[in-house]
């Protein structure tokens, strides 16, 4: 979502106690992962309030990304060094209001898929939302500066069983295809689940498949093997292995584990690495004018 006056507020009072990069010296307190390390910094300016990221499956060690509402309809694939390489305009699409993204498997073997959530809302005044899902281009090279116009894009349109809701995480199980919602706002938020094969024509309901205990929810993502869950709020991330044959609900009811997380100005995205090797988060501008960042947790 926009800045609201509670962010503002956060995120000024935040900035007073805390430097802007994460601390160097304590990276073995955690048995998984180490802390946070800054990567890079973003060199586009157009990518200020980056609320989504995913690592792209043909062309690992880059990110697409996004803003909030109020921008055009158009992805970022950023590289390691924080520069934009791809600037992907969604044909058919509108930006209302991106939170979220991912990538993962689709309708087409052996093709990769990115999946754009339009699925805020702040006053939870509309009732329908949509995933745009599209396939990843082929990209003949990976040079700084191209624009490029997206192929044929499948709107999926949907409600949720319980009203009307304001989410920002979305999450593509890569063993059954299935996409989860989590929603944002309540004292123990909901999560939502879209079956696969999900329709193009219809307008589907989402049932609330689990309540967690956590609130103020703005990203989540599934490991690209399906046996890891992270989902972050405002201030911590959230943690679950995943046993066998087990079902992503089925695995939230466990009681998560606390990652390490250097709380960022407005920190909206993170995404696990495909290879395994660790996560990363984003950072938006925020009042405080600090360049967004990518953060690399890795695993030991």
């Amino acid at each position: 979502m926009r800045r609201s006056i509670f962010n503002l507020l956060f995120f000024t009072s935040l900035s007073a106690c805390q430097t802007a990069e994460p601390p160097i010296d304590n990276l073995n307190q955690h048995p998984l992962f180490y802390d946070g390390q800054v990567v890079s910094k973003l060199k586009d300016s157009r990518v200020d309030e980056a609320s989504g990221l995913a690592e792209s499956i043909r062309y690992p060690g880059h990110f697409w990304t996004h803003n909030d509402s109020g921008d055009e309809a158009i992805l970022f694939l950023v590289n390691m060094q924080g520069q934009t390489v791809v600037t992907l305009s969604i044909e058919g699409a509108t930006n209302r209001d991106w939170e979220d993204i991912a990538t993962g498997i689709g309708t087409t073997e052996g093709e990769s898929y990115i999946y754009v959530g339009e699925i805020g809302d702040n006053y939870t005044q509309y009732p329908y939302k949509h995933i745009y899902r599209l396939k990843e281009p082929q990209l003949d090279n990976l040079n700084e500066g191209q624009n490029l116009l997206s192929g044929p894009v499948e709107t999926i349109t949907f409600s949720y069983a319980d009203g009307n809701r304001d989410a920002e995480t979305v999450m593509v199980d890569p063993q059954t295809n299935d996409i989860y919602i989590v929603s944002k706002r309540e004292d123990q938020v909901h999560l939502y689940l879209m079956e696969y094969p999900q329709s193009l024509t219809d307008t589907l309901v989402l049932p609330v498949v689990q309540t967690l205990p956590f609130t103020r929810i703005t990203a989540g993502d599934i490991s690209a093997d399906g046996s890891e869950i992270v989902i972050k709020s405002i201030t911590q991330v959230y943690h679950w292995k995943r046993a066998d044959k087990e079902s992503i609900s089925a695995t939230l009811k466990r009681m998560a584990e606390r990652l390490p997380y250097f709380i960022e100005p407005q920190g909206e995205a993170i995404a696990w690495l495909k290879d395994g090797s660790g996560y990363m988060t984003l950072s938006e501008e925020s009042i405080t004018k600090v360049v967004p960042s990518l953060y690399f947790y890795k695993r030991k």
